[in-house]
């Protein structure tokens, strides 16, 4: 009996493919976790996405704004060449998204890093399947100090 590196379960209360997941390292390019910390089920919905949402071209890694980095693909217009190379401002990072099943809208960080638990739904649609109240925020903007801002107080 073999004991995995990464769950520390032994080797029989693990798939054949879960297992080769636990023992190889491969880096998920749409979450940028290890395929160790990924179950069997959601390691392959982010390799669908990816897949689907790559378009036969190339993919890297983006950072808008100050979000975390995501993948986007990479898209080159159709326009002349300087000096026999691509200009740079000619192409186009277009983000990967992964979509709700549901409702297809795009999924946030969060609801992405867990969707095989919501069976590749948004936090909406889990709540309004299961009957529970959906609130993305405990307390709307314009209750706060009846809607003025405060400031910092020295």
């Amino acid at each position: 009996m073999k004991k995995c590196k990464t769950c520390l379960k032994e080797n029989n209360e693990h798939s054949q493919n879960l297992w080769k997941l636990h023992q190889e390292v491969k880096p998920c390019l749409l979450c940028n976790e290890n395929s160790g910390k990924h179950s069997e089920k959601l390691w392959n919905m982010h390799q669908t996405v990816l897949a689907l949402g790559s378009h036969g071209e190339k993919l890297r890694p983006v950072t808008i704004g100050f979000g975390p980095t995501t993948i986007a693909r990479v898209h080159k217009w159709n326009t002349v060449k300087i000096n026999g190379k691509d200009d740079p401002r000619h192409m186009e990072f277009i983000p990967v998204y992964m979509h709700c099943t549901s409702c297809k809208s795009e999924m946030s960080t969060n609801e992405v890093n867990i969707a095989d638990v919501l069976d590749g739904l948004c936090f909406e649609c889990f709540c309004d399947q299961t009957d529970q109240e959906y609130t993305w925020h405990s307390v709307p903007w314009w209750a706060v100090n009846n809607g003025k801002y405060v400031g910092i107080k020295k």
